[in-house]
């Protein structure tokens, strides 16, 4: 009987060991690389929770990469308005300037006031139609660019499955013969000025200048086919005489004041994408924070652990080897 339970001991004292020894190997083996083991395998709670920090990191890093470009467009959009914006109060400034000192004849610096006009306006079209991100012009809304000026839908997912995490704006189109009256001519009538057929007061609101009419086009003056909604050559804004300047004066207060308010509620939009991009990465953040708890070693716990189980493991080859002796001892008596 002393001899069975000699064996029995032998053999609990060198599974101890045994599993001592495996658990100080995990033990440096995390120390090593700094990761819990226990993540790569498939089976485990730890792998299944890192996995879905893994997942939601990737889909938060898309969302993010996503909203700052489209920070970069809207700055890039912005950027061009303000050019435009700094156009239209150049020539209105000209045009203020010019007021007093005009007579009703075309020639000497009246044409030039004109020349000038008609330069700064190509410069804008230049100035839109030369607008590219990613390949896209994002200034010009649906790509009309006449009097059926539509607008450009614009949507961003931010991360999210829910409908609620993808935004949507309406671009309309900064080019200025999205802003046309086909029915008027361009001298205009300063004390009731001719509306394009897009505008803010009819709800169709497609293009930013408002209710500005800053070409003019006249049925038996086309270049073409007349309802194509192309501005004849001459359907540029004009300072020919007092009439024309004074409607230039007036179409170009309301370009400046739609573009004004197109440039707030773009601004609104790039504020809320600033929002949602300081939370997305706030949560990127926490994530890899999660992430890492879930993954990384516990340096200070691995080498507790670590010097617990050396301990035992030498508790266990000093027991063994009493044990082994005992039997010996018994042997010889035996024998």
């Amino acid at each position: 009987m002393n001899t069975i339970r000699t064996n029995i001991a032998a053999i609990s004292t060198h599974n101890a060991l045994r599993m001592h020894s495996l658990r100080s190997i995990e033990s440096m083996e995390q120390l090593s690389t700094g990761k819990k083991l226990s993540v790569s395998r498939s089976n485990s709670s730890v792998h299944v929770q890192s996995s879905k920090n893994t997942a939601a990191l990737r889909s938060l890093e898309m969302a993010a990469r996503s909203i700052n470009d489209a920070i970069s467009l809207f700055n890039s959009i912005d950027v061009t308005a303000s050019n435009i914006q700094n156009s239209l109060i150049d020539m209105r400034t000209v045009a203020m300037s010019e007021s007093d000192l005009l007579q009703n004849t075309y020639w000497g610096d009246k044409g030039k006031i004109c020349d000038y006009f008609q330069q700064t306006q190509e410069g804008i079209i230049d100035m839109v139609d030369g607008h590219s991100w990613n390949g896209q012009n994002f200034m010009i809304g649906g790509g009309e660019n006449n009097h059926t000026t539509t607008t450009l839908n614009f949507a961003l997912n931010a991360g999210g499955a829910d409908a609620s995490d993808t935004i949507e704006i309406e671009l309309k189109s900064f080019h200025p013969h999205s802003a046309i009256d086909r029915n008027g001519n361009f001298w205009g009538d300063p004390t009731a000025p001719n509306l394009p057929d897009l505008n803010k007061s009819a709800g169709t609101d497609t293009h930013v200048y408002g209710d500005a009419a800053l070409y003019h086009g006249s049925q038996s003056r086309y270049f073409g086919n007349p309802n194509t909604g192309a501005p004849y050559r001459e359907g540029h804004l004009h300072g020919d005489n007092r009439d024309a300047i004074d409607h230039t004066i007036i179409q170009l207060d309301r370009a400046i004041s739609g573009l004004t308010a197109e440039r707030a509620r773009l601004g609104a939009f790039l504020s809320r994408l600033s929002h949602m991009a300081d939370n997305v990465t706030n949560e990127i953040l926490n994530t890899r924070v999660r992430k890492s708890q879930i993954e990384d070693t516990d340096i200070a716990s691995q080498v507790a652990e670590f010097s617990k189980r050396e301990i035992l493991k030498q508790t266990s080859i000093a027991m063994l080897t009493q044990i082994n002796r005992k039997g010996s001892e018994l042997l010889e008596l035996i024998n």
